[in-house]
């Protein structure tokens, strides 16, 4: 009678705690490897120290017979492997798979949502690349007009400060003027 619920088990995310349903997990990742490859991939997942305790949580979840143990003979050497009940597997793929099929429909919602925020950029990029040019125009036409040696003259490092914050307010209060 007992084998019967085996059997008839489904995948049911409220029999499991936490540290079950990521062993769970795990397993599923690694399906059909060797038990010492499991109980390690679960030990360092969860941090344990214990020699067992990764067993403990293969074991718990053949229990709930969402898991069987398969005996295996490879080289002639016998060996045990975990593998996922296949009604468990088709109730898990259904619970998950909807939400994978959704991933590519909501980057689309996320472009469209994000659409006008990215035409902005791209506006203030180009914004910032044509004041920046201004600016260097000025400051090379200010390089041209001057002698050499008020170029020297530690005066012109004040001019060009000058000629650079005047261009740059006059950019913020073009943007706060038409950004509204």
């Amino acid at each position: 009678m007992e084998k019967n619920k085996k059997k008839n088990k489904f995948f049911d995310l409220n029999s499991l705690t936490s540290r079950e349903f990521q062993a769970f997990l795990i397993l599923l990742t690694f399906e059909g490897k060797k038990i010492p490859l499991l109980k390690t991939s679960i030990d360092l997942q969860f941090g344990h120290k214990s020699r067992t305790k990764g067993y403990d949580y293969i074991n718990g979840l053949c229990k709930k017979g969402l898991v069987y143990k398969k005996n295996n003979v490879e080289n002639g050497k016998k060996h045990v492997s975990i593998h996922v009940n296949k009604k468990v597997r088709s109730e898990y793929e259904k619970l998950v798979v909807p939400t994978l099929s959704n991933t590519k429909n909501i980057v689309k919602e996320l472009i469209q949502d994000n659409l006008d925020t990215i035409k902005d950029m791209e506006k203030n990029k180009e914004k910032f690349k044509n004041y920046t040019g201004t600016i260097i125009n000025a400051v090379n036409e200010l390089i041209s007009t001057s002698s050499s040696s008020a170029i020297k003259n530690k005066r012109f490092q004040k001019k060009i400060d000058d000629l650079v914050w005047k261009y740059y307010r006059a950019e913020m209060v073009k943007s706060e003027m038409f950004s509204k």
